[in-house]
């Protein structure tokens, strides 16, 4: 058997295992990491064995052909080696364990191969030392592995904290509203305004234009409570149990002309806030919180009707009485009579028809069969006008 019997197989075989392994452990093939990974090693290391045997089996080969292809041989596996091992070990950081595996089995199984033929009588003792010098081998590395102080294993991670209980619903929740025409400049934005609640219940704004809008704390640019954006008949409810009473301004990001005050009292407090609501079917319409204090102390009651067909403005009456008198702590009640909405907007409307809300009184949108009431604290006279229909007009006088 001439050398190249066994180069040219060795060849073969330790490039397939060369190619094989690569290819396992870059990751090029996730599927083979089990089986290719034993197959091409073990080819491997057959080819390197044989290998190694066509190469010193008879000595070096002395002729300038062998010499040629055995250097061009071994310059391209260690060439295609070299260039696999930095691939992998980007993607692998055990290459260099891989690598001493490779050397511990491949290396004795060359020296053997090459002694069976070249000095076959030490094949035996060769043998032994081998086999003897891998179990001192693995033992020496076993015990060191039990006495090697391990790493410390990573904390275990707290449990993360329960989220904070949400505040429960509000028991009692005040209506309030984003008036109609409130995207003018100089209409009223808000009603009730000031809107006085009891810390714990809730604020309900129903946006009654027909563009979006926003009740958005204006103190701290909506850290407070910000409704983000209310598009038409939509409706934004806040749950004063987590807001510390006091005042609080308000506003439209998207109208910041538009204003309006929110007073949370300290918690049972609302019978006094000055804006309790009242029995209808608007559900919207309010009256002062003075109310309850001035029937108390011997106030009366004075009635308005908005009458029927007031909407219409060829239909002669609209406010009646369209002026009442009134004493100071008494109170002043409207009821819409009418088939649609309507306001009670404390202000003067001018010969052009332009009304100028003077801010006393308002009372939002009343819907029809629904009331709003307002006691009035201080003598004077007092206009007020529809919103919606300017040319709705009334006056009250309280001495």
């Amino acid at each position: 058997m001439t050398d190249w019997d066994l180069l040219t197989p060795g060849i073969g075989l330790t490039s397939i295992g060369i190619v094989g392994v690569g290819i396992s452990l870059s990751g090029i093939a996730k599927t083979f990491m089990d089986g290719m990974n034993a197959v091409t090693l073990l080819t491997m290391f057959i080819g390197m064995i044989f290998l190694a045997s066509g190469l010193f089996k008879d000595g070096f080969p002395s002729t300038g052909k062998a010499k040629s292809a055995t250097f061009i041989t071994l310059g391209f596996l260690v060439t295609f080696g070299v260039a696999a091992a930095v691939t992998v070990s980007v993607q692998v950081p055990s290459i260099w364990a891989y690598i001493g595996v490779m050397s511990m089995i491949g290396i004795p199984g060359a020296v053997l191969a090459v002694t069976s033929f070249r000095k076959p009588q030490y094949v035996k003792a060769m043998g032994v030392i081998f086999i003897a010098g891998a179990a001192i081998g693995g033992i020496t590395f076993y015990a060191f592995g039990l006495v090697t102080p391990k790493p410390p294993q990573p904390a275990a991670e707290k449990p993360a904290a329960p989220p904070a209980p949400a505040a429960p619903p509000p028991a009692h929740v005040v209506k309030a509203s984003v008036l109609a025409g409130a995207s003018a400049q100089g209409n009223p934005s808000y009603g009730p305004n000031p809107l006085v609640i009891a810390k714990g219940d809730g604020v309900e704004w129903t946006n009654h234009d027909n563009v979006p809008h926003t009740v958005t704390s204006k103190a701290d640019s909506g850290k407070t409570f910000d409704s983000k954006i209310i598009t038409p008949n939509k409706t934004f409810l806040l749950n004063t149990a987590t807001i510390s009473p006091g005042d609080y301004e308000y506003y439209c990001t998207l109208h910041p002309f538009m204003d309006g005050k929110l007073k949370i009292t300290a918690p049972g407090a609302s019978g006094a806030a000055g804006n309790a609501t009242t029995s209808g079917a608007a559900g919207n319409a309010t009256t002062s919180g003075a109310a309850a204090q001035g029937q108390g102390a011997g106030g009366t009651v004075t009635d308005v009707s908005i009458a029927l067909g007031a909407s219409t403005p060829t239909n002669g009456q609209f406010f009646s009485p369209a002026e009442v008198k009134s004493s100071v702590g008494s109170m002043v009640k409207w009821t819409n009579h009418d088939t649609t909405i309507h306001t009670v907007t404390s202000g003067k409307v001018d010969t052009s028809g332009t009304p100028t809300p003077d801010k006393v009184f308002d009372s939002g949108l009343i819907k029809p069969s629904a009331t709003f009431s307002y006691v009035f604290e201080k003598p004077g006279e007092y206009d007020y006008y529809c919103m919606l229909h300017p040319y709705m007009t009334g006056k009250v006088a309280v001495s």
